[in-house]
Parts: C-alpha cells; structure tokens; sequence
C-alpha cells in the first residue's frame, strides 16, 4: 500500500494456535490466535487488507491457507512463511532470508555466533 499511513502497513503478524504463538507475542510481534483451522485463511486474508506484509503461521495451517499460498506464491508481498516449529538450523535460516526480501532489513538481527553482517 504505497503511501499508508495505517500504522500495520509492513508489520508482522503471528498466526495459530494461542499455544504456539504466545511467545511471539513476547517479542513484540502482532499475534492472532487462531482457534480452529477454518478460522485460518479469513483471519488471514484479513491481515495482508490491512497492510500486513509478512505473515507467520504455525504448520497445523498449512493445509488450511494452501488458497492464499497458491495465490500469493509469486508476490513479494504478502510474505506468508510456515514457522519452523521443530529442529533444524536450516529452516531458520530460510525464514530469516525470506523476511530479510519482504522487509528490506533483518529483523532478527544477529544469530549466534554471526556478526552484525550475518557472518559467522
């Protein structure tokens, strides 16, 4: 939205379960529980009308936000990314990536053991 004055315009929004996001909540990000995967893609849907461009949800959503992943697969914005929920260095990574080209910066600063430039 070129020239919003909306003050979600380019925020980040948490979607799923209270359980599941109520740490992102912690962190200062915008969190949206969601109680029943039906809820899923209306609430979300509903947060790219109100300038949300990047969008996290837990992986129980997958299924039920496969119409707006099909739809927005090719658009830099809306950002809808699966949160990694379980192990694994490299799923971070691609997060962090695909924040850094929806946002212009890295809002996760520095991982451990990288410097402020990203390097380890």
């Amino acid at each position: 939205m070129p020239g919003s004055t909306d003050a979600t315009a380019g925020r980040i929004a948490v979607v799923g379960s209270r359980e599941k996001t109520v740490a992102f909540k912690a962190a200062g990000l915008a969190v949206f529980p969601i109680e029943e995967n039906g809820d899923a893609l209306e609430r979300v849907e509903a947060l790219v009308e109100e300038g949300y461009r990047v969008v996290f949800f837990t992986e129980e959503l997958f299924e039920a936000l496969q119409p707006a992943l099909d739809r927005y697969r090719r658009a830099a914005v809306p950002c809808l990314v699966a949160l990694p929920m379980g192990e694994g260095g490299r799923s971070v990574d691609r997060l962090k990536e695909v924040v850094r080209k929806a946002v212009g910066a890295d809002v996760f600063g520095p991982g451990p053991g990288e410097d402020a430039k990203g390097v380890g």
